[in-house]
């Protein structure tokens, strides 16, 4: 039976549909590209200020440089926005903790994605509408109804918005590790699947790159002093195509290739980037010392290949904290008139890190949307009371243990 302080704070969630939706939409229309410092912060600024207009006060938590491959294979380490955190009673017994990304994987206007909202049907179209901004927008509803409401009289609950997740997060991971322990349980508002189920187990994900360096040489005069870069490479790939067994658990994607020059020339450059998903530890740990035995085949007879990359999320397994963590979050959903499926994915997040950081979470507490990453991504508004109605009748409960 819903007690009738949740019930009132879901009328009033109903009365606000209209005007949270108007705020997805400006939130949407404020670029946040994941590499694009300027704009992040004033993503970050437009949620500081809308947040605070219901009792909400980040903090925003400058972080260190993110850890990238850049398109030569190297390690560079370019800056980010700030995190923004919020406390709500910090030494109460139980805590549960909100994340989700700020950060987007569209450039600017000017380019050839969509970059402004465009309302559709019972679709809102836009980047972002779903991944996810829209999490944020569930976010802000159920705290504001949370506090509004005083549902959060025996709880502690904090908001983190992170600038840097759909790049793997590397900036903000200190972070997230440092406030793992802090906290029994947390929500991470990636949409849901399309059909509204939720996901219960991911892939572990990553990018690798590997370089090669030959040795340069007229290809007329002397063609046998040079050592091919490209050619090398290629028999590398080989031997990374041969790597994905989706039976053993590790897929490869063999996805960017690049080096070369004239054509009269030797090249004495190439290099490959690849992206690789593991479902456990255990072939997490395989392909780690595949890639790195390919490495060290192919180096010698005037050839250096060097090897970078890391899985910036491991896989996130069943265990019996998830499941409970599913029961509780299914519990909460049937509360108001949800029925949750679950769906496993091959797609990593944020929730991926905090379950290898001992933080049991579900991380598709978000709306309800689609065609991610692409000009047509889009939400579904209408499911935006329930995700908020759920996570609110979520921190209820959890309050009442």
């Amino acid at each position: 039976m819903m007690s009738e302080p949740i019930q009132a704070a879901i009328e009033w969630m109903h009365r606000q549909q209209s005007a949270s939706v108007d705020r997805l939409e400006r939130w949407c229309n404020q670029n946040s590209w994941s590499m694009d410092v300027p704009q992040l912060q004033q993503m970050a600024e437009m949620l500081c200020t809308d947040f605070r207009s219901f009792g909400v006060s980040f903090d925003q938590i400058p972080l260190g440089p993110m850890r990238l491959l850049d398109d030569a294979g190297q390690w560079y380490a370019p800056s980010t926005g700030p995190a923004l955190l919020w406390h709500h009673q910090p030494d109460a017994r139980q805590r549960v903790l909100l994340m989700i990304h700020y950060d987007t994987v569209y450039p600017a206007v000017g380019s050839n994605t969509a970059d402004r909202c465009v309302r559709q049907g019972d679709r809102l179209l836009g980047p972002g509408t779903a991944d996810a901004k829209g999490g944020i927008a569930v976010i802000a509803m159920a705290v504001e109804a949370g506090l509004r409401f005083g549902l959060f009289a025996d709880l502690g609950v904090s908001i983190l918005l992170n600038p840097d997740e759909e790049i793997g997060s590397t900036a903000s991971e200190p972070l997230m590790r440092a406030l793992a322990p802090e906290f029994d349980a947390a929500l991470v508002f990636e949409p849901t699947l399309p059909d509204g189920k939720l996901v219960a187990a991911r892939k572990g994900s990553g990018g690798f790159a590997f370089v090669v360096r030959g040795r340069s040489a007229h290809a007329g005069r002397n063609p046998e002093q040079g050592r091919n870069a490209i050619v090398h490479l290629s028999r590398i790939v080989v031997k990374l195509a041969e790597l994905h067994d989706p039976d053993g658990g590790v897929l490869v994607n063999v996805g960017k290739i690049a080096g070369g020059g004239p054509l009269n020339r030797v090249p004495d450059y190439a290099s490959v980037h690849l992206n690789v998903r593991v479902t456990d530890t255990q072939a997490m740990q395989k392909i780690a010392l595949m890639l790195e035995a390919i490495r060290d085949q192919f180096s010698g007879d005037g050839y250096e290949v060097e090897l970078n990359g890391m899985l910036h999320s491991p896989p996130k397994c069943s265990n019996d904290a998830l499941v409970a963590m599913q029961a509780r979050v299914a519990q909460a959903a049937s509360g108001v008139g949800r029925s949750i499926e679950w769906q496993d994915t091959g797609g990593a997040c944020d929730g991926c890190k905090l379950a290898a950081m001992n933080l049991p979470n579900i991380d598709t507490m978000g709306i309800t949307g689609d065609k991610l990453h692409s000009s047509e991504e889009y939400c579904v508004p209408a499911t935006l009371v329930p995700a908020a109605a759920t996570v609110l009748t979520f921190l209820a409960n959890s309050a009442a243990k």
